[in-house]
């Protein structure tokens, strides 16, 4: 007999799942529901001052707590979370324990929350994410709802955007949640499984999205494929499973650092959980697709579409494919065949660069993420491409993965009970975080004002032109004595421009996904008098770089912005390095006629504008105005495309949802 399973989430404060996501009629109900909440921005904002006002009322109180006073109020705190009072009915409670945290935190940590800091966490404790200008203090803002949230007695995941700031924040912190009696851990790559058991055992755990998710996963797979929400671990107990069947205690609460990149930006592609699965055939078709392709002229005997990846044959290129297809064996003669297997080694060649799209480590594929410029290792393409782009790059061939278990990111944490979450830049996606979450964005005022300066785009004919322009701008900084950071899109990039300016005599530094180890040392002297420092879009997020009084009376940190991304908000990571709590700070974005931008996301219609820009007859604002028409364009196309994603894994999950019950 077959049946549906029925291990359904919870319907909790945040959870949401359409039917169809696509429909027009619930985008039109989300762009209301969000341009309302826009209109009432002002009013929430001006509500939670008043709370942080009581919360200051509460301040004389708390710091004249004995030390016996204190171990009853945290008791009482404790007890009323795990009622599920204390982040609902009991708003005086609420405002009393903040109190005391932020004493707390003047005890062990040495800093104490402002008052923004203080809305921040409130924001949060009520569902929402923040938007909270760099340099503000998100992360202790985190870590005051991190402790409320844990009170709760069920587990509380924090979520970074790299596994150094997972490490770094519950080590800085730990003080903090021991003094609230909470325990904290972070999730490392290279622990074994039982390390992995015991950091998921602490009340309030770090790590990344990736961690979070494959050990979802995998604990999904060693318990039948079921959906494994907050009381999980408990229910796995009453069965008569093993302690450690469960890893991830379930899930109940999450707080995500940098959600944009988080929620928006890494949910372009799942997460898989496969196994190696020999196929000689397919690594048999590849060799031989890979020297057919050695033939094959772009242009004339193909065109390739960027935006979609896909290969279009010339009348040239298909006799020239009729004259070699017999070099490929006989499996992979098909036509259907021949045509997947050729796109792949075509793209592979074209389309997938070595130092752009991935790396070579220990005669080793690794693929960096686009959008960070960091390396993910342990993650592969699908369908062979993989293994195209080894035989490409002339490494070892491995095996294909066979899926055992895949989630997009988005229907993973609607799993969660309780979302909340911040970061500097959540601007221009507050509908689709709505959509797909159904969560509002609230935008907090700075506490300082900023007195960053960022300059209109300078534009170029060509990159060839960008890239003269780039090291006299360098030089101008260097000599003037201020330290700049040049954000580059790529590691080829990175690698090319440091380069150049070694052999300009300059001395600078680089920092890129082959040497991510030494990010925190490189960022660290980067605000330095006359610090030249070249890095991918990695650039340190989440680490502040000092700059000293010297160097902020020259000007601060200049930050150059070598070629626009596909997001404004990626932009705006890199131009928020410099300028934080109030500090001076430059920002010079260059952009050039022939950039991957414009290339690839400018329509038909436009394209001669963009010709006039490399002719160099036209002005700066005309290519601001094709970068912005182009970034939104592709942001669309972004989010087109990650509600496919979505709505496809979740059928997917849907279709096998469907088990045989057993006799």
């Amino acid at each position: 007999m077959i049946e549906a399973n029925v291990n359904r989430p919870p319907n909790g404060l945040n959870y949401h799942e359409p039917k169809d996501d696509l429909r027009p009629e619930y985008r039109l109900v989300t762009h209301l529901r969000v341009a309302w909440h826009r209109w009432r921005e002002a009013r929430l904002i001006k509500r939670y001052r008043a709370q942080v006002a009581d919360i200051n009322q509460y301040a004389e109180w708390a710091q004249g707590l004995d030390a016996q006073v204190l171990e009853q109020q945290l008791d009482m705190f404790q007890r009323s979370a795990r009622r599920q009072r204390l982040l609902t009915h009991e708003r005086t409670q609420l405002y009393q324990a903040l109190a005391v945290l932020r004493e707390l935190c003047v005890d062990e940590l040495g800093e104490r929350p402002y008052d923004v800091q203080l809305l921040c966490a409130l924001a949060m404790v009520d569902g929402q994410l923040v938007q909270l200008a760099p340099g503000e203090g998100k992360t202790l803002s985190l870590a005051l709802a991190a402790v409320l949230f844990a009170w709760q007695g069920k587990p509380c995941h924090v979520v970074t955007a790299n596994e150094y700031l997972a490490q770094r924040d519950a080590l800085l912190l730990q003080p903090l949640f021991q003094r609230c009696r909470l325990s904290s851990a972070s999730l490392s790559s290279d622990a074994d499984a039982q390390e992995e058991v015991q950091a998921y055992a602490a009340d309030i755990v770090y790590g990344t999205s990736n961690q979070f998710l494959a050990d979802y996963l995998k604990d999904r797979l060693a318990n039948g494929d079921v959906t494994i929400n907050r009381l999980a671990l408990t229910v796995s107990y009453l069965q008569g499973k093993p302690q450690n069947a469960l890893k991830t205690r379930g899930l109940y609460s999450v707080i995500i650092d940098e959600a944009d990149s988080i929620l928006i930006d890494d949910a372009t592609t799942p997460l898989i959980i496969s196994g190696p699965q020999p196929d000689p055939a397919l690594q048999r078709g590849i060799l031989a697709a890979r020297d057919i392709v050695d033939h094959l002229v772009p242009g004339r005997h193909y065109h390739i579409d960027l935006l979609h990846r896909d290969v279009a044959y010339t009348a040239k290129g298909e006799q020239a494919l009729d004259a070699l297809v017999d070099q490929l064996p006989s499996f992979w003669q098909h036509p259907e065949r021949r045509r997947e297997i050729l796109q792949q080694a075509i793209q592979a060649r074209d389309v997938f660069l070595r130092d752009h799209h991935y790396v070579i480590d220990d005669e080793k594929v690794v693929i960096v993420d686009e959008k960070t410029g960091r390396l993910m290792a342990g993650r592969s393409w699908s369908n062979g491409l993989h293994q195209a782009v080894e035989a490409r790059a002339g490494v070892p061939l491995t095996d294909p993965n066979r899926i055992m278990a895949r989630m997009s990111f988005q229907n993973y944490f609607k799993l969660y009970h309780r979302i909340a979450g911040a970061s500097g830049t959540l601007q221009n996606i507050e509908t689709e975080i709505f959509f797909n979450y159904r969560i509002h964005t609230l935008r907090i005022p700075s506490r300082i004002t900023p007195l960053r300066q960022v300059h209109p785009y300078r534009a170029f004919p060509s990159s060839e032109a960008r890239w003269a322009a780039v090291i006299g701008e360098i030089k101008h900084y260097h000599q003037c004595g201020r330290p700049v950071l040049i954000g580059t899109r790529n590691i080829e990039d990175s690698e090319r421009l440091v380069q150049a300016l070694r052999d300009d005599g300059m001395a600078c530094e680089l920092l890129n996904a082959k040497n991510h180890a030494t990010e925190a040392d490189i960022i660290a002297t980067s605000g330095a008098s006359g610090a030249v420092t070249v890095a991918t879009n990695m650039a340190g997020r989440g680490t502040d770089i000092k700059v000293s009084p010297a160097v902020q009376a020259l000007g601060g940190l200049a930050v150059i912005m070598l070629e626009p991304h596909e997001s404004a908000r990626i932009d705006w990571q890199l131009f928020g390095r410099t300028g934080r709590q109030g500090n001076p700070g430059d920002v010079m974005p260059l952009a050039a006629a022939d950039d991957e931008l414009l290339r690839k996301h400018l329509p038909p219609w436009l394209r001669p504008l963009n010709r006039l820009v490399a002719l160099g007859l036209t002005s700066n604002y005309l290519i601001t105005r094709l970068i912005q028409y182009a970034q939104k364009r592709a942001e669309r196309r972004a989010f087109s495309h990650r509600q496919r994603l979505n709505t496809f894994d979740r059928k997917t999950r849907e279709m096998m949802s469907f088990v045989r019950r057993k006799s």
